[in-house]
């Protein structure tokens, strides 16, 4: 048996391509916001977004807790792919065919067939034949009418900003509806996103309870049975297959045929890695600390906690002043928020209870 070897190398051009194919990289999710570095947060306001505030309010909000609109910087991560190093090659082995004696069978007179004739056979079927046929008897049922009171809207609901002194709670009835969430300003004044409730006027009319219709009692046929010959199976032809004679002859066949075998020689791969940005600067709702629980103890041990990190360098006074607020806003910037406005992950950063 004689057996070639062929080497061939992927030509250039696909190597090219392989080179310059990106390759699919999995993204994870970013989670919470993670700190910035210093210098990042100092220009954190060049990625404040100019798109209009959302009046939608913020997403599976809970009733009783405050939210306020605030801006996220984006957030980069390093991705890493993989770059051809060498390119891939294949071997090519020729098998050459081989051959074996086998008995084959060698037709002697060949096989033929003759027709045969099955007639038919009958039976008795009963038949349903109409003495006197069904009809119909039709009579008028008047319509029913009742009298309803229907609630008609005059004016649907709507959202609007109203400009308020504090931060309400989701879901309060305050300023003359509900309250869906409260943004902070960049000069400090605080407005509130309220619901206002639809008005509606109550209007009577006569509805239609039933409809008139007519009603129609079927009266059944008269029948009776009559007895018919029919056929059960129709006369038939069949071919009856007289097999072939035949005999025994030994001839040499192909056992295994000639083949190429290809084997693939991988090629092999380098890692390049370079920053993508997974998650842009957006505006987002924070769950925030409401006024109300902002008591003398809480601010104390606030402004103790934002000294530690080096955020507060006033009196521990449990006063809320500008001081503190200017110490907030710059210890959230770390977090990845731009607000004066209290954030809840900041107080468990901080060690706090609110």
């Amino acid at each position: 048996m004689k057996i070639t070897r062929i080497t061939l190398l992927l030509s250039t051009s696909l190597l090219v391509m392989a080179c310059d194919m990106r390759l699919p990289v999995a993204v994870v999710d970013p989670g919470p916001a993670q700190p910035v570095a210093p210098t990042a947060a100092a220009d954190l306001s060049s990625l404040v977004s100019t798109a209009p505030l959302s009046t939608s309010g913020p997403a599976n909000a809970l009733p009783g807790q405050c939210y306020t609109q605030v801006t996220r910087p984006a957030r980069f991560e390093t991705e890493t792919r993989q770059v051809i190093d060498t390119p891939a090659s294949a071997e090519f082995e020729v098998v050459s065919a081989t051959y074996r004696t086998e008995t084959v069978p060698v037709v002697v007179e060949e096989a033929f067939t003759r027709v045969e004739v099955i007639p038919a056979t009958y039976e008795t079927v009963m038949d349903t034949v109409i003495v006197e046929p069904s009809r119909e008897v039709t009579r008028t049922i008047p319509a029913q009418y009742s009298q309803v009171t229907d609630q008609v809207p005059v004016r649907p609901s709507y959202r609007s900003w109203v400009t308020s002194d504090r931060n309400y709670p989701t879901g309060a009835s305050a300023l003359g509806g509900t309250v869906v969430g409260n943004r902070t300003l960049a000069s400090g004044a605080v407005e509130t996103l309220v619901e206002f409730p639809p008005e509606f006027q109550t209007v009577s009319r006569r509805q239609l309870v039933q409809p008139e219709r007519t009603e129609t009692t079927v009266i059944a046929a008269v029948t009776r049975e009559v007895p018919r010959r029919v056929i059960a199976t129709p006369a038939r032809t069949v071919e009856v297959v007289v097999p072939a004679v035949t005999r025994q002859v030994e001839r040499e066949v192909v056992a295994t045929n000639e083949r190429i075998i290809r084997r693939e020689i991988p090629a092999t791969f380098r890692d390049v890695s370079t920053p993508v940005q997974v998650l842009p600067a957006q505006e987002i709702w924070a769950n925030v600390v409401c006024d109300t629980d902002y008591n003398p103890t809480f601010v104390t041990a606030l402004q103790r906690a934002l000294s530690n990190q080096g955020s507060y360098r006033g009196a521990v006074d449990g006063i809320m002043g500008p001081g503190t607020t200017r110490a907030i806003r710059a210890y959230q910037l770390d977090l990845g928020y731009d607000t004066p406005a209290l954030t809840l992950e900041a107080v468990r950063a901080l060690g706090l209870t609110a």
